[in-house]
């Protein structure tokens, strides 16, 4: 097939996506929850698989963290005992997840256990090539507000998906040099931009 072919199914492909009405983006992206809806967040979510860190890290990549015992105490995402520690210096990217008309936003829950330093939230954006389209989203979350298990601030984006955007991932990095940061079920807003 030729690059101009290509091009021309991408391009029809994302303005299909775009012209969807935003109550189907939802379920273009994998469904309708509210997970946090307790907290007085009653946006639409997304799950996606092992969002929970129960089949391990499948799906993730991974350094100098490793899933362990322990499970955000609502149990939003059903039952479950396991949630991924992060190492000092350590990272964690999630499985690439479908994007919707506006740039998707993420939440999660997270425990800082003796961190002393931060863990950082960005989301990167994938075209259909696999080229990252933008990493727009940069959030910061203070160990301070996490002693116990938290709900996170939400990682927003700051802009509509760059054009060709067809996918997002969300990578987390412990910026502390002693302690841990645990996070458990993590899921998606497709509309993080809701102005």
């Amino acid at each position: 097939m030729s690059k101009r072919i290509m091009l021309v199914l991408v391009a029809a492909a994302s303005a299909a996506i775009v012209a969807a009405p935003a109550s189907k983006a939802a379920l273009l992206c994998g469904g309708s929850l509210q997970p946090f809806a307790q907290f007085g967040d009653n946006n639409d979510y997304f799950a996606f698989a092992n969002n929970g860190f129960e089949s391990g890290t499948t799906g993730w990549k991974v350094s100098n963290a490793a899933v362990a015992a322990g499970n955000e105490p609502w149990s939003v995402n059903g039952g479950g005992s396991s949630s991924l520690s992060i190492g000092p210096g350590g990272s964690a990217a999630s499985p690439k997840v479908c994007t919707a008309l506006n740039a998707p936003g993420w939440r999660m829950f997270a425990h800082s256990n003796n961190a002393n330093g931060p863990l950082q939230a960005r989301v990167v954006f994938y075209g259909f090539l696999g080229n990252i389209t933008g990493i727009l989203n940069f959030t910061s979350f203070d160990q301070s507000g996490y002693g116990s298990w938290e709900p996170s601030a939400s990682v927003p984006s700051i802009l509509s998906l760059p054009l060709l955007t067809v996918s997002a991932q969300l990578q987390l990095t412990s910026t502390a040099t002693s302690g841990t940061w645990q996070v458990d079920d993590v899921f998606v807003d497709p509309f993080g931009m809701r102005g």
